[in-house]
């Protein structure tokens, strides 16, 4: 997919982070360049992580999201991937956070674009997704921004209910394997 992330935050980044003139133009699809001071601004995409988890019965993990963007939707345990953080540890620090479970093993799954719409700026991200495995189920509980969490049967996986063309990409893999 070839998004304009810099031509859709044109009205949201209008002055130069170097020098400060309202002088920040579309310069590349994911760049400004200042008419001013020069100042090449690039909105790089942001590495993002998920997690697909099963039960000991098959069911996967899902969680209810709490806060907006697509509050309401479901999703599967991830978020941002932190500076100066692998992915691995990424998805392990999500996976605690969002669920209160520790993750025994990764497995790399796949990667994927996605558009991620906060506040009103536009962010491109690259997703990637890990099969997880977990023994100990008795921390399972909703916590930061999560509703809560279900476990569902392959039968019982909506897609059209989850919340980011990501993780429905992911879910269709996982789930045709």
């Amino acid at each position: 997919m070839d998004w304009m992330i810099a031509y859709e935050n044109r009205n949201v980044f209008l002055y130069c982070p170097l020098c400060s003139a309202r002088a920040l133009k579309v310069h590349k699809k994911s760049a400004y360049v200042c008419t001013e001071c020069g100042l090449e601004f690039y909105l790089n995409t942001a590495a993002a992580v998920v997690a697909l988890i099963e039960d000991e019965e098959g069911r996967l993990l899902v969680t209810v999201r709490d806060h907006k963007p697509k509050e309401g939707m479901l999703d599967l345990p991830g978020g941002f991937v932190d500076p100066g953080e692998t992915a691995e540890e990424a998805v392990r620090r999500e996976i605690e956070e969002e669920v209160g479970l520790k993750a025994e093993q990764l497995e790399y799954f796949g990667s994927a674009p996605n558009r991620y719409l906060y506040k009103g700026v536009h962010y491109a991200t690259e997703d990637l997704a890990f099969v997880c495995r977990v023994s100990d189920w008795s921390g399972l509980k909703a916590r930061e921004e999560i509703r809560d969490v279900l476990r569902l049967k392959r039968e019982e996986i909506d897609l059209e209910r989850f919340a980011f063309d990501s993780v429905r990409h992911f879910l269709r893999l996982y789930l045709n394997r």
